[in-house]
């Protein structure tokens, strides 16, 4: 089947050699390769994009995220950011940034082209359904990342709570929550990001999540990125679902972080048991609203040898209002907003026709870390240890060349 337009018993598709599914970091690492090794976008290569323009994900951040603040930004192949505005907010350099490589290589991006469902057609073909209209073709790199599934947990009584819910995907401006009550749920980066910026606007916050934080004082250098990324991978491979980001490499403690656990702001206060129509119930803080349990193993070692870091820390913490129950240490508090620092799920529903999963839970691939062990011709980018910035890069590279390697 050739590049243009070609009857199928489906209708009229477009059909390309390659498809990319998503033009963040990942696919258009992909595209790049691809260019370099001399396809030509649009007649050998296509890539679809659900947003209206460049970026990825990132032209979904909130205004406040400055390019400073926000986690490493990694140079697109051959396509360096020189020495942007770190001032600026980071949706609009790296907008701008996407956009300009695009343009660069004369992508010719196929946007807004949301991918509804991927299906494998008798002669081997991939059959995607989009918003854009269908498209065929012999490989497929998906990179549709994580942001179009913000995660959720269930939670007794949440459905009875009235008062307003935020995530990270729908977060705009920490003076949304000015004087408010603002419980903030989660144990990863977000959440510890949202309370220290919380901080300049209310006095008023509660931290919790599933499990005890974990914070993590080793250095967060190359070296140890890797471990975390052969971690990762070892995952993966065997078919199991990516662990969250902050199971696999914890939270930095370093003199940033433990100012603000001092400071009584990054103070873990427990356990969510349920949801009222105006509070919640936490385990941790009964009987008085005052108790400060386990903050992590290495906190609490801190604490227990009295390290002038955290000293303050207990002096610090907010007593919470509210009374308790007959039940030891759980303590019933009031709150006004809660904020969701729980993460994101891979965004592979479009892919379910082609029942992917393994029987762990995961989409089991080969250990070069991108090719679908159940699916010829598959290969996934910015999925398990690819789904960091520079490892999207690398993913996406690697993809290219599995791909072109594919449909030789």
């Amino acid at each position: 089947m050739t590049p243009a337009d070609a009857k199928h018993k489906f209708g009229t598709v477009q059909h390309f050699n390659i498809i990319i599914i998503g033009a963040g970091q990942a696919g258009l690492s992909a595209a790049g390769t691809l260019h370099r090794r001399g396809l030509v976008p649009g007649r050998d290569f296509a890539v679809l994009d659900g947003n209206t323009g460049p970026g990825g994900a990132w032209r979904h951040r909130w205004q406040s995220l400055t390019l400073g603040r926000a986690h490493g930004v990694h140079d697109l192949p051959n396509f360096p950011l020189e020495n942007p505005d770190t001032w600026r907010p980071a949706s609009e350099v790296v907008s701008e940034y996407y956009g300009a490589y695009e343009d660069h290589l004369e992508l010719g991006v196929i946007r807004p082209a949301k991918v509804k469902a991927v299906t494998r057609l008798q002669d081997g073909l991939y059959y995607l359904a989009t918003e854009a209209g269908d498209f065929t073709s012999n490989a497929l790199i998906n990179a549709t990342g994580t942001w179009e599934t913000p995660h959720i947990p269930h939670y007794p009584g949440l459905e009875n709570f009235s008062g307003a819910q935020w995530h990270t995907k729908t977060f705009r401006d920490v003076e949304d929550f000015a004087d408010q009550r603002v419980l903030v749920v989660g144990g990863g980066a977000s959440a510890t990001q949202f309370l220290m910026m919380l901080e300049k606007v209310t006095d008023h916050t509660i931290w919790v999540s599933r499990s005890l934080p974990r914070w993590n004082a080793e250095l967060f250098d190359p070296g140890w990125g890797r471990k975390v990324e052969q971690r990762v991978t070892t995952q993966v491979t065997a078919g199991y679902a990516p662990r969250s980001v902050v199971s696999n490499t914890g939270l930095a403690l370093d003199k940033h972080s433990l100012r603000y656990i001092n400071s009584g702001t990054l103070v873990f206060r427990g356990f969510i048991d349920s949801f009222r129509e105006h509070e919640v119930v936490i385990n941790g803080p009964g009987p008085d609203g005052a108790t400060v349990n386990s903050q992590g193993p290495v906190v609490d070692d801190l604490l227990r040898d009295a390290d002038p870091a955290v000293l303050e820390l207990h002096r610090n913490t907010e007593i919470l209002p509210g009374h308790g129950t007959d039940i030891d240490h759980q303590w019933v508090t009031p709150i006004d907003a809660i904020l969701w620092g729980t993460g994101f799920r891979h965004s592979l529903d479009h892919l379910g026709p082609l029942g992917l999963r393994s029987e762990r839970g995961g989409v089991q691939v080969e250990k070069d870390g991108v090719t679908v062990s159940a699916a010829p011709g598959i290969f996934l980018v910015g999925y398990g240890a690819s789904a960091s910035t520079i490892g999207a890069t690398r993913a996406g590279r690697r993809a290219a060349v599995a791909a072109l390697r594919f449909t030789e």
